[in-house]
């Protein structure tokens, strides 16, 4: 069925990882998928916006991003899936779409942000995602 997941987290917000994580793990142990957790940076190299920021804020960043996605996923998946852990720098639905496809993944599980079911709405990652991805794409609330 599935034989490679993205899970795209936003590790500050539990709210949105919560389900994705769940969903990710149930889905890998079911099929046997390999599972990949990425977190997106965003760019910081627009001269206005480097311009407010130390010479090697993005190297520092960088470093301390990953080593909270791999304390992240120590801390919330168990040991018997497999797991690849991927940190990417851009716009965070482009990030997204270039991982899945360069990954051949067959499987995008995200989370919604926003108001109860009955109003509901996607972020603007996740609906690019959706409308974009070439793989299959899970959105939770």
């Amino acid at each position: 069925m599935f034989k490679d997941i993205l899970l795209p987290i936003n590790l500050s917000d539990e709210e949105t990882w919560r389900a994705p994580v769940e969903k990710g793990v149930e889905f890998s142990r079911a099929v046997g998928a390999n599972l990949h957790v990425m977190t997106v940076l965003p760019r910081f190299d627009y001269p206005i916006v480097e311009s407010f920021f130390p010479v090697d804020f993005e190297t520092k960043a960088r470093e301390r991003v990953d080593k909270e996605l791999h304390q992240f996923v120590k801390a919330h998946f168990p040991a018997d899936i497999k797991i690849q852990t991927i940190l990417a720098v851009g716009p965070i639905y482009e990030q997204i779409l270039d991982t899945a496809e360069e990954l051949g993944c067959d499987l995008i599980i995200m989370s919604r942000r926003g108001e109860t079911r009955r109003n509901f709405r996607l972020g603007s990652n996740v609906d690019k995602v959706i409308h974009h991805a070439r793989a299959a794409v899970l959105v939770l609330e």
